[in-house]
């Protein structure tokens, strides 16, 4: 955590604690766009193991890289699995993770779904943090290297907001969607309004509540938005097993491919031909 100078009458500093949540395949009731009946069939279909072993590649080539290489090291984020995640991915995804000190693991029963994501970031909110900074990946989902950095030389220009204000967000705009079909990997820059890799939600632990807690499309609607577009910082990988489909937008910015190569290896760290190359081995096992 760090001490940030605000302008308070009382003249204290600010703590700000930067926490984030990505959820691996965690049974719940309700959170997803694609509804079924019971938390078994929602067990059935986030077990599947063709399913795990493709979540696992865009977790391991696409969303941990990027978090790896932050250059600003200050940071916590919330690994939810089920808490009945089986192996062999259960131990995959533990040692995946084992050399990133900023992430904490929670395992969660079946439950509502906000309850148990907020409950598990709320036990790793710091004492001392008088502000936090949340933010949400998907495990196919990647933030740029200087995201935590950005964030909180950000907040420091407008933290102020809280001073009349019970939260508001940052909403990093510019970013990358990632497509694959199955063969090929292509890409295509992105202008996108409040998704959930680019957004930050803000507002001080006695809010108590938590970046679940509204939706994302909507934050717009309950508190103040300070938007950025500037920089390439959010990285969505879109391959037809998301619960989100993510269509082919209008609002892009020029990117050659060259660019487009050399953001994905110094801005987000991805080495794009082992995930194809993984992403085809799993096809070939499965035939």
């Amino acid at each position: 955590m760090t001490e940030m100078p605000a302008d308070h009458p009382e003249g204290r500093e600010e703590v700000l604690q930067i926490i984030g949540l990505c959820r691996f395949s965690v049974p719940g009731i309700g959170g997803f766009q694609t509804e079924h009946g019971t938390i078994e069939a929602r067990r059935a279909m986030l077990y599947d193991p063709a399913r795990l072993d493709r979540r696992l590649a865009w977790f391991e080539h696409v969303c941990l890289p990027g978090l790896r290489a932050q250059t600003d090291p200050d940071f916590t984020l919330v690994l939810l699995l089920g808490e009945d995640l089986p192996e062999p991915w259960r131990g995959r995804v533990l040692a995946l993770v084992a050399d990133v000190p900023q992430i904490v693991v929670e395992y969660a029963p079946p439950g509502p779904h906000r309850e148990i994501c907020a409950e598990a970031m709320r036990r790793h909110v710091h004492p001392e943090a008088t502000v936090l900074a949340q933010f949400r990946l998907d495990d196919d989902d990647a933030v740029a290297g200087s995201f935590v950095a950005r964030t909180r030389r950000d907040l420091a220009a407008v933290l102020g907001i809280l001073d009349h204000k019970r939260n508001f967000a940052l909403d990093y705009v510019r970013g990358l969607v990632l497509r694959w079909d199955g063969e090929l990997m292509s890409y295509e820059p992105r202008f996108a309004h409040l998704w959930t890799a680019g957004l930050v939600f803000v507002n001080r632990p006695a809010d108590d509540r938590f970046i679940l807690d509204t939706r994302h499309d909507r934050m717009w609607y309950y508190m103040p938005v300070v938007s950025q577009s500037d920089e390439i910082m959010f990285l969505r990988g879109a391959h037809g097993g998301n619960d989100s489909p993510i269509g082919r937008g209008r609002d892009r910015y020029p990117l050659s491919e060259e660019r487009f190569e050399t953001v994905l290896r110094k801005r987000f760290h991805v080495d794009l031909e082992a995930l194809a190359r993984r992403l085809l081995d799993i096809a070939a096992a499965r035939t």
